[in-house]
C-alpha cells in the first residue's frame, strides 16, 4: 500500500494549469454535489413554522368559529 501512495504522491508534482472557467465549473459541481448528497444522506422530517404554543390569533378548538368569524352581516 505504501508503494501505491508513494507512486501517488510523485505524480502530484506535475503542475495542472486550470482558466477560470474551469475552476468556477469544478467549484460550482463540487458545492451542488455536496449540497445534493447532503439531502440525500440526511433524514426525513417534516418541517414545522411556528411552535403551536396556544398564543396565536385565532380561536380554539373549543370555541365555536363560526360565530367568530363570520363575514355575513347581521339583519
Amino acid at each position: 500500500m505504501k508503494g501505491k501512495y508513494i507512486l501517488f504522491k510523485e505524480s502530484l508534482k506535475e503542475n495542472v494549469v486550470f482558466n477560470k472557467k474551469e475552476y468556477l465549473l469544478t467549484l460550482t459541481v463540487c458545492i451542488l454535489g455536496g449540497i445534493l448528497f447532503g439531502m440525500i444522506l440526511s433524514p426525513f422530517r417534516s418541517l414545522t413554522i411556528g411552535s403551536f404554543n396556544g398564543n396565536g390569533w385565532g380561536t380554539s378548538p373549543d370555541e365555536d368559529s363560526d360565530d367568530d368569524c363570520s363575514l355575513e352581516q347581521e339583519k
